[in-house]
């Protein structure tokens, strides 16, 4: 593999990789804006602590029970 090429795979990937990393954001804040940010079972509730923070749920960002 010649070293255009690789440079060619790596743009490739790093599209790939962001839109991938985009999506994931997407789907964390859609359920973040739509669930309440705290929950009575504590695996649901780290769940949704860890979702909040992929989402970047800070500022005007709000969950469902910031309403």
């Amino acid at each position: 593999m010649s070293f255009q090429q690789f440079i060619a795979q790596l743009s490739n990937i790093t599209v790939i990789a962001t839109e991938g990393l985009a999506f994931v954001v997407l789907i964390a804040t859609v359920i973040t804006a739509n669930y309440p940010s705290r929950s009575r079972q504590q695996k649901l509730d780290t769940l949704l602590r860890f979702l909040n923070v992929v989402a970047g749920n800070v500022g005007a960002n709000r969950n469902a029970d910031d309403l």
